[in-house]
């Protein structure tokens, strides 16, 4: 639902959903070089398998 102005009204129903057991909200900055932070972007699913590596981080962390 979108008021006169075009925007989302609170609550609505509209847009982005996802298929995950638990939405991710939260986010982490790290600082990285230049170089580092191109070359992490050219590594393809970088996203998604920087979380699956900081899962293991935090599982190997609390063994």
């Amino acid at each position: 639902m979108r008021n006169e102005l075009g925007h989302f009204k609170k609550g609505h129903n509209e847009g982005f959903t996802t298929d995950r057991p638990k939405a991710l909200k939260s986010l982490v900055g790290i600082r990285l070089t230049p170089e580092d932070k191109e070359a992490l972007k050219n590594v393809p699913n970088w996203q998604e398998r920087l979380r699956e590596y900081i899962q293991l981080l935090i599982n190997e962390d609390g063994e």
